[in-house]
């Protein structure tokens, strides 16, 4: 027989290994995401931009808010990790900078860089969706 241990242990296992396959697609109604566009490889302004954002993780993860960095060639997790998402299914032609997916899955906000988070996070908590996840809290 199998230790409940064990038991938990695989399905966290099965469960992470599932989110790094998923396409972004597979976030809408759940999640909020904030895509980092660097195809120019501008590795000090990307490095910026997402510290700015990783310094502030207990308020993304509160607004439900996950962060990708498009490259052009992959899709990267927050922590520099490559995802399975496949980029071709990411076109934003020459823009660099940051854009924001609600959890409708439409875009709610496409700037240049930098974006400070205040910025991001005043938008969400403007939202309709956020305001009644908050009043729900």
């Amino acid at each position: 027989m199998f230790s409940p241990r064990f038991i938990v242990l695989l399905v966290l296992m099965l469960q992470f290994n599932g989110m790094s396959s998923q396409e972004l697609t597979e976030f809408k109604w759940k999640k909020r995401i904030l895509l980092i566009i660097d195809t120019n490889n501008d590795l000090p302004v990307r490095d910026l931009q997402v510290g700015k954002f990783i310094s502030r993780y207990e308020e993304m993860e509160e607004r439900d808010l996950v962060l990708f960095v498009f490259t052009g060639k992959e899709v990267l997790d927050m922590d520099g990790l490559k995802t399975n998402v496949d980029p071709q299914k990411i076109s934003y032609g020459e823009f660099q900078g940051v854009v924001l997916i609600g959890k409708d899955g439409s875009v709610k906000l496409r700037k240049k860089f930098f974006v400070e988070p205040n910025e991001i996070f005043h938008l969400i908590d403007q939202m309709p969706m956020r305001r009644s996840e908050m009043k729900n809290r």
